[in-house]
């Protein structure tokens, strides 16, 4: 009797042991499938062509600018200012359209690389903690979109053509899709093939050595920042095209939605782990539980409760304690 007991403790053991040896990105993607297949059980029309349309069009905005917030949390950073980084691309987009057309759609993705290297320069070079750096500047660039123009703005007449384009169709797949896709590949591509990409990895693994071994660390997490502007830029020209609008509290949602995305997907608060491919995943997982909420008819407030426990529990899987020897 006591070694069958002994011998299931063993077994018991073992499992958990080859479980801890999973990738992060392995529970997202058993996430994932087992999200879809309740929503599917709970709704006849969670599966049909439309709503997969609807779901990777939502997807594609949230993985623009969560795929930028991954750089600056896998230095052990984090970035607070997409949101009003989002909100100002919209309002310059519509503000500025009519005036020099085509090329207001270069301004803006511009101004969203510039304010993410301002959130670096502030961060690397006065040594300013990103979280009160970025959590400043989203009130900075708010306030700017909001001195632009205190009340929302269509978008002009001459801009409707484009807008139609992006939010039109190819081959079966939305346009913004397409866009997502092609974002998706550019990032990936930093990130894999690129020094700077390596170096951003090696950073959030171990800034002590990394300094060491003769990484500039300030010029590294300056472009991890703008690397987080641009996909916040993308994200606002992308979202503000689909709405055919800008205001300057557009993007506020999308701070907490894609740090959500980052860490569901796997990549560690704490830095040095995860990347592009979990944040795919985990942009999948969150607009997966957020079209299927809406559509079985779970309550708005009640939704907002369940997305904040499971970050909550993303985090408990994917922190790396041994980073730290005090939890604040």
């Amino acid at each position: 009797m006591y070694k069958d007991v002994k011998s299931k403790k063993y077994v018991v053991k073992q499992v958990v042991t080859q479980l801890k040896r999973l990738p992060a990105i392995a529970y997202s993607l058993l996430m994932l499938g087992i999200f879809i297949l309740i929503f599917s059980i709970g709704s006849n029309s969670f599966l049909n062509i439309y709503n997969i349309k609807t779901i990777g069009t939502s997807a594609s905005i949230l993985l623009a600018v969560a795929i930028g917030q991954v750089f600056a949390i896998t230095t052990g950073g984090i970035d607070l200012s997409v949101g009003g980084i989002m909100s100002l691309v919209s309002v310059v987009l519509m503000s500025t359209f009519d005036k020099i057309g085509m090329l207001a759609y270069v301004l803006s993705i511009l101004v969203g690389l510039i304010a993410g290297y301002i959130n670096g320069v502030i961060n690397a070079r006065l040594k300013i903690p990103s979280f009160i750096t970025t959590l400043g500047t989203n009130g900075i660039f708010i306030s700017v979109a909001y001195m632009i123009s205190a009340k929302p703005l269509s978008a002009p007449q001459s801009a409707y053509k484009i807008m139609d384009f992006i939010n039109g169709s190819c081959l079966g797949f939305n346009n913004l899709m397409l866009i997502g896709a092609v974002i998706f590949v550019f990032f990936y591509m930093v990130q894999k093939y690129t020094t700077t990409g390596r170096l951003i990895h090696l950073l959030g693994s171990n800034e002590k050595m990394s300094w060491l071994s003769g990484v500039d660390v300030g010029k590294i997490r300056i472009l991890a920042f703008t690397l987080s502007g641009a996909g916040a830029g993308l994200a606002g020209v992308m979202l503000g095209s689909n709405l055919y609008s800008g205001y300057p509290t557009l993007g506020s949602v999308y701070i907490l939605n894609s740090i959500a995305s980052v860490v569901i997907g796997g990549t560690a608060m704490t830095g040095g782990s995860g990347g592009v491919l979990n944040t795919l995943v985990g942009v999948l997982v969150m607009s997966v539980i957020q079209n299927g909420m809406n559509i079985i008819g779970i309550d708005v407030y009640a939704q907002q409760t369940f997305l904040g426990v499971l970050v909550i529990l993303a985090v408990a899987i994917s922190f790396d304690r041994s980073k730290l020897s005090v939890v604040k």
